[in-house]
C-alpha cells in the first residue's frame, strides 16, 4: 500500500469515528432534560412527569389495561398502562389514595389527554 493509499484509509476512518460520535451524542433517545411537568399545555408526544393521588383504578373491559385517574392538583388525569407494560405489577403495588409519580407520553385519547405510561417502573408509590 503506498502512502497516499493509507492516508486515506485513515482520513475514512477518522470520518466514520467522528459520525458515529454524533451519532451517539445526538440520536441516543431521550434525556431526563426532555422531561417536562404535564400541564393543560402539554401536548401529544410530550414526555411528561407529574405526582398526584391516585383517584381510582381499573381495568379495561378487553385487552387488561390498567386505567388510573390521578388527581395531580389542577385536576384529574387519566394514565393508561398498557398490560404489556407492567400493569399488573403496577395494579399490585398500589391502592386508591396512594401518592403516585407518574411518568410517560402525553397521547390524546377521545378528544382527551392522557398519560401513556412505558415500562410498570415509570409509576413510583410516593406513600
Amino acid at each position: 500500500m503506498e502512502k497516499e493509499e493509507k492516508i486515506v484509509v485513515i482520513l475514512m476512518c477518522m470520518a466514520l469515528l467522528s459520525l458515529a460520535i454524533a451519532y451517539v451524542t445526538f440520536f441516543s433517545g431521550e434525556s431526563e432534560g426532555d422531561v417536562m411537568s404535564f400541564s393543560s399545555s402539554s401536548l401529544p408526544g410530550d414526555i411528561v412527569q407529574f405526582e398526584g393521588e391516585v383517584f381510582s383504578k381499573h381495568f379495561t373491559y378487553t385487552g387488561g389495561h390498567l386505567l388510573l385517574d390521578v388527581d395531580y392538583g389542577p385536576g384529574v388525569v387519566s394514565v393508561f398502562i398498557p398490560s404489556n407494560n407492567g400493569a399488573d405489577d403496577v395494579d399490585s403495588r398500589l391502592v386508591e389514595g396512594d401518592l403516585v409519580s407518574v411518568r410517560g407520553s402525553v397521547q390524546e385519547y377521545g378528544g382527551e389527554l392522557e398519560v401513556v405510561v412505558m415500562a410498570g417502573e415509570d409509576v413510583v408509590v410516593l406513600s
